[in-house]
């Protein structure tokens, strides 16, 4: 009988517009505009230059080793730090006229580096000109040791190489498991939402649950067509999100593509997704559940759903400064926080079996509890029925 109550729900949700919409045309659109945007905004290779304003009066030496940067347009100005208030420059540049004779006589000449501390590009184009005019101080200091017949190596026992423990393009990697997390958890929580909505408050708003509880069918019978109503939806919206995802990398990038080698472990990286989908999609359907059911109006439900949304996004950013190495199994036992997890492994191409058998379990050890919660308010006229 649970069945019949799915197949009417599910045909009656997906008859209505807005549920297409949501659950599925969103996040194709979401999914491709996201992907070209990083392609094109985040892995584009092309210089973007910004504005340099440089005292007109400093020495000429030194705007030479400036203009040498691809990244910097420099411009002399009389007034530097004004450029930069009125947003002509993004890093105003001073320093003394005679700068080089300065460095011959043995004196400390110095350079001034202004920049709004707000501005990403001013932090970045300062710290650019911070490294470039570091390697010249070294330049200097090799140069003088040398004219002090002192061997450069005696002032530097050892040296430093920072290398990374994968191999790719790891910042290709980070972007794309940072989106990746977000489009797919985001269309999971968004495609159930009408419907959990509808399903339960909606039909308390319209008077028409009464009538339902009036037919012959038992009351779980009904709940559990309704939550695998919205666990459908959440589904198709999560798994239309990954199979865009997947179709997109590999047909519309180049890069991103070259970074995931999706290629390589498609069948694995699929399957892997689409389970751990399938769980948060049946885990976050019966919480929506249980907020609809306390709500007696569809505006209500959606007030107490929305905050729920928000804090669905916490783990997200928890796990932003986390590497897929750091991951422990504790990870993978937290609900929501397991669904991050597990699609950040998989992006850096960790194939964990067992990781996916702990976001399973742990899956359903809340799915089992948060359900009996619903079905318990859902067995109380005060609950189904709403306020007379």
């Amino acid at each position: 009988m649970a069945w019949h109550v799915f197949m009417k729900e599910l045909k009656d949700a997906l008859r209505d517009r807005k549920t297409i919409v949501l659950s599925i045309l969103l996040p194709i659109l979401f999914n491709i505009g996201l992907l070209f945007f990083m392609e094109k905004v985040f892995m584009n290779d092309e210089v973007e230059q910004v504005k340099v304003a440089v005292d007109s009066a400093s020495d000429k030496q030194v705007t030479n080793w400036l203009e040498g940067i691809e990244e910097l347009e420099i411009v002399s100005s009389e007034d530097p730090l004004k450029m930069v208030e009125n947003g002509d420059a993004v890093v105003a540049i001073s320093t003394d006229s005679d700068f080089m004779k300065q460095l011959e006589k043995g004196e400390i000449p110095e350079v001034i580096i202004q920049a709004d501390p707000t501005s990403t590009k001013g932090g970045n184009a300062s710290d650019l000109i911070a490294n470039t005019l570091t390697m010249k101080k070294q330049e200097f200091i090799q140069q003088r040791l040398v004219e002090h017949q002192i061997d450069p190596s005696e002032i530097e026992p050892f040296q430093i190489s920072l290398k990374s423990v994968s191999e790719g393009d790891d910042m290709s990697l980070y972007m794309v498991s940072i989106f990746a997390q977000l489009i797919i958890v985001l269309a999971v929580l968004m495609g159930g939402l009408p419907a959990a909505n509808d399903l339960f408050a909606g039909e308390k708003e319209r008077k028409t649950m009464e009538a339902l509880l009036m037919t012959p069918v038992h009351r779980l019978h009904i709940i559990l067509g309704k939550w695998l109503t919205i666990s459908a939806l959440s589904m198709i919206s999560g798994i239309f999100s990954v199979i865009t995802f997947i179709v997109g990398v590999n047909l519309f990038t180049e890069k991103l593509a070259e970074a995931l080698q999706l290629d390589k472990n498609i069948g694995f990286f699929t399957v892997s997704l689409l389970v751990g989908i399938i769980f948060f999609a049946l885990l976050i359907s019966s919480l929506e559940m249980v907020l609809s059911l306390l709500a007696n109006t569809m505006k209500e439900a959606q007030n107490y759903i929305s905050p729920v949304t928000t804090l669905a996004m916490v783990p997200y950013f928890i796990l932003i400064g986390t590497s897929a190495n750091e991951l422990s199994a504790t990870y993978f036992m937290i609900p929501f926080l397991n669904i991050y997890a597990l699609i950040k492994q998989l992006i850096y191409g960790i194939y964990d079996a067992t990781s996916i058998l702990l976001v399973v379990g742990s899956s359903t050890i809340f799915i089992v509890i948060s359900f009996l919660i619903a079905y318990v308010m859902f067995s109380k006229s005060k609950w189904v029925l709403g306020k007379g």
